[in-house]
């Protein structure tokens, strides 16, 4: 997979696993949404969970973006990782709405739950691919 493909391929509204490390060195993975910049991924998350402590603790992340099935392939990009300000209703819609829509995303951020979350930023450093093709 080039550069071009990979790019293409993460700006899909794919699934991801972001994977951190506790303090005690236990990795911890969750299933994320995200957005690709072409340079960055933007996340949110609850402002505390375990990945924000982790990503507060280490500065780093690794987040995985595959594909399933008849010609299966993965995407892996580790490198440092931030915390941002509190998520914003707009950019919480926007996530939504790569995702599901913008009428479902619409009825979603209408309850309010980026209130309780905040941005993550991770900017790749080394990236892993795999292919069954």
């Amino acid at each position: 997979m080039n550069a071009k493909e990979r790019d293409e391929f993460l700006r899909q509204p794919n699934t991801a696993v972001l994977a951190t490390v506790d303090a005690k060195g236990r990795p911890h993975a969750v299933p994320v949404w995200y957005l690709w910049t072409g340079e960055q991924f933007e996340m949110i998350g609850g402002k505390d969970s375990a990945k924000m402590r982790h990503i507060a603790l280490n500065g780093r992340a690794a987040l995985c973006v595959d594909k399933r099935g008849k010609g299966a392939f993965h995407v892996t990009a580790e490198g440092p990782c931030e915390l941002g300000g509190p998520a914003t209703r707009e950019w919480r819609l926007e996530l939504h709405s790569h995702y599901r829509g913008r009428e479902a995303a619409e009825q979603v951020v209408a309850g309010g739950g980026h209130l309780t979350q905040r941005f993550i930023i991770l900017r790749p450093e080394r990236w892993y691919a795999w292919s069954s093709v």
